[in-house]
């Protein structure tokens, strides 16, 4: 009998923490702008959609202080691998291996988490001030949590940094609501 108690504790807690990591998610902010990442410009991959709890200019975005969801939603499948590939490209792009460095424990934590896609599937990756962590939900459930504000900042310049972005199309088009950059 005391084991199924304990399980039935450990089962509400679960359901309590990913529900509150799913608060202050996406549903209680406003969509800030919408665009698609394309393979080589042609192939469509998936559709993005970034919000944000409140204005900011587009240089302000990626602070500490700003609540901020990015809803991408798959029109192809892609491997685990992939997805980890293609973050550090972009990262390595954007950052000194020292400033990197400075998030690798984190970034190794938040790639853990990344699965394979097919068609239809999606992932949010959203940052929350108050608690300054970022969560990554798979189909809506939270399945990584990772606090630091400068890996937020860090993590989510591969879509919003002004400096060599994953795409500037996709970045300007999800800061359109907030600039017209």
């Amino acid at each position: 009998m005391r084991e199924k108690v304990t399980i039935f504790v450990i089962v509400v807690m679960c359901l309590f923490i990913t529900s509150s990591s799913m608060a202050g998610g996406r549903e209680n902010m406003q969509m800030v702008g919408k665009g698609a990442a394309y393979y080589l410009k042609v192939i469509k991959v998936y559709d993005a959609e970034l919000y944000s709890a409140k204005r900011v200019a587009p240089e302000d975005i990626l602070r500490p202080s700003v609540s901020k969801c990015l809803y991408l939603q798959y029109v192809v499948g892609l491997k685990k691998d992939d997805f980890i590939t293609a973050a550090n490209t972009v990262l390595a792009r954007q950052f000194t291996p020292e400033q990197l460095s400075k998030v690798a424990k984190e970034l190794e934590i938040l790639h853990d988490g990344y699965q394979d896609v097919e068609k239809g599937d999606s992932y949010t990756l959203c940052y929350a001030d108050k608690t300054e962590t970022t969560s990554l939900a798979f189909n809506d459930k939270v399945v990584v949590a990772v606090s630091s504000p400068y890996f937020a900042e860090t993590y989510f310049s591969i879509w919003l940094g002004a400096t060599a972005p994953l795409d500037d199309k996709l970045r300007k088009n999800l800061l359109a609501g907030i600039s017209d950059n």
